[in-house]
Parts: structure tokens; C-alpha cells; sequence
């Protein structure tokens, strides 16, 4: 009996369709990243309403910082996420969609904080 030779041969084959649809939300992922960090920069736009001191500036840079960067965090580690799952043989489509809601999620979490911070 002969061991098998990567973690593919263990699990068993995944349909090429999977990895088509993988590739192809990846690519809309990579697109959407670099879109969603701009707008979470765009968001720093909300202290143009703050007076002297009526704005909290902690909570708006963490406001700011999260929006601008959780896209890029989340997308690498999608990616990331989607070589080890390949490499493994197991079904990869549905990280790119779980990375896209998540992202989502903490930009708007950071939108909130930034515009919560407006005095």
C-alpha cells in the first residue's frame, strides 16, 4: 500500500469548477481592497465638522486606521487562507465571499467609530 503524496491525495479530488470560481473571486476580491481602503481614508473627511475641541481625535484615527486598513488585512488573509485550504485539497470558494462580508463588516465598524467621533 503506497502513503499518498500531499494532502490532496487525502482528502480526495475538488471539482475544477471550485477553483475556477475561487480564482475568479479572488481577482473581484483583489479589485474591491484597494477601492474599500480608499474610502475608509475618504472617511477622515468627517472631522471637517470639528470645531476646536469637539471632536474625539482618538476615535476617529481608530476609526479611520480600521476602515483604511481591515480591507487589506482581510484580503491577505483570504488569500492566505485560500492557498493553505488548496493546497490541502478542501473547497476554497466560499473564503473570497466570507472575506468580502467580513471586510465589509469592519469597514463599516470603523465608518461608525469615525462618525461617532464627531463631536
Amino acid at each position: 500500500m503506497s502513503q499518498p503524496t500531499s494532502y490532496a491525495d487525502q482528502r480526495g479530488a475538488v471539482s475544477p469548477v471550485d477553483r475556477v470560481v475561487t480564482v475568479l473571486l479572488l481577482i473581484g476580491l483583489a479589485l474591491l481592497v484597494p477601492i474599500a481602503g480608499f474610502m475608509g481614508l475618504l472617511t477622515a473627511m468627517a472631522s471637517d465638522g470639528c470645531g476646536v475641541s469637539t471632536c474625539n481625535d482618538t476615535l476617529m484615527t481608530l476609526g479611520v486606521g480600521t476602515s483604511a486598513i481591515s480591507p487589506v488585512v482581510v484580503g491577505v488573509g483570504a488569500l492566505v487562507w485560500v492557498i493553505v485550504r488548496w493546497v490541502r485539497g478542501l473547497s476554497t470558494w466560499w473564503v473570497p465571499l466570507v472575506a468580502v462580508l467580513l471586510g465589509a463588516g469592519l469597514w463599516a465598524l470603523g465608518a461608525v467609530l469615525t462618525f461617532s467621533a464627531v463631536g
